[in-house]
């Protein structure tokens, strides 16, 4: 397989979700809410789950999964095992600045999900979060057998709200989430409550801790 190569620093990672691009994130113990990326961020290198300050934005363009964040764009690559019908349970996943040979990407409503006909899953959903928080393909039952080190996984696309919080309520049960810019606040009650926009106009509440 061809591996990526090394980069000293990361590229600036926007704040502001681009058009036509999501977040990944997991959405489960015990990566709950880590974002998809590399690090240093958007540049070539392993596919990690990791904070959501250095996230990447992505798309799927004709079975690619692409970086938009970086510049030029990175696309997500899948090792290629040498026994398909017998493939290892976990298959290494990467950013390179060219074109993956190997598989498909795809949204299964919001799940991200990566399939090839020669290798057979009983989950194309299914992914492994080992050492170093490294991503992999998990060729095998999603949560059966898995291999020491690691954790199941499934990631998913998000649009919404991703960033700094602000409590707005008197149980702090609620919080109101910065993407873009942040407007004066208002009071409402006893409580200031902050005015966001978004890449898509639109005001919206998230869970507490919702980054």
């Amino acid at each position: 397989m061809g591996t990526p190569m090394p980069q000293a620093t990361g590229v600036p990672t926007p704040t502001t979700l681009q058009s036509g691009s999501y977040w990944i994130r997991a959405v489960a113990a015990p990566n709950y809410h880590k974002y998809l990326q590399t690090k240093p961020a958007n540049v070539p290198g392993t596919a990690i789950l990791d904070s959501h300050t250095t996230a990447g934005q992505f798309a799927i363009e004709s079975g690619q999964l692409v970086n938009k964040a970086s510049n030029p764009p990175l696309y997500m690559w899948v090792e290629e095992p040498a026994d398909k019908a017998n493939p290892p349970r976990t298959l290494a996943t990467w950013f390179n600045t060219t074109k993956s040979p190997f598989g498909a990407f795809a949204w299964q409503g919001d799940a991200l999900t990566w399939s090839v006909a020669s290798v057979k899953r009983q989950n194309v959903g299914a992914w492994l979060v080992c050492a170093k928080q490294a991503l992999f393909i998990n060729t095998g039952a999603y949560s059966y057998q898995t291999p020491a080190g690691c954790a199941d996984q499934t990631v998913s696309s998000f649009s919404g709200c991703r960033g700094q919080c602000e409590a707005i309520g008197a149980d702090g049960g609620v919080r109101y989430i910065t993407t873009t810019t942040r407007l004066p606040t208002i009071s409402v009650g006893r409580y200031e409550v902050g005015i966001e926009t978004f890449e898509h106009p639109q005001r919206a509440y998230c869970p507490y801790n919702s980054q």
